[in-house]
């Protein structure tokens, strides 16, 4: 079945972001879009991705390292 395309309203309201921030995601690489015509469209997939990332960056930060037992 095809993947569903979105377009950046529809990306701003997945990810709670304004339009100038999803261009600036796209711009650094950190998320992936195309232009058909002059419109932007996205796959829900790469925004899942994009979504998923960010969960690890996340839960990378607030880990932890194992400190040494005093002895």
């Amino acid at each position: 079945m095809p993947q569903e395309l979105l377009n950046i309203k529809q990306v701003q309201d997945k990810l709670g972001v304004s339009e100038r921030t999803v261009f600036r995601l796209i711009k650094d690489g950190e998320l992936k879009g195309f232009k058909v015509g002059r419109e932007w469209r996205f796959e829900e997939s790469d925004i899942e991705d994009y979504i998923m990332r960010q969960r690890k960056k996340a839960e990378q930060m607030f880990q932890q390292p194992d400190e040494p037992e005093a002895a």
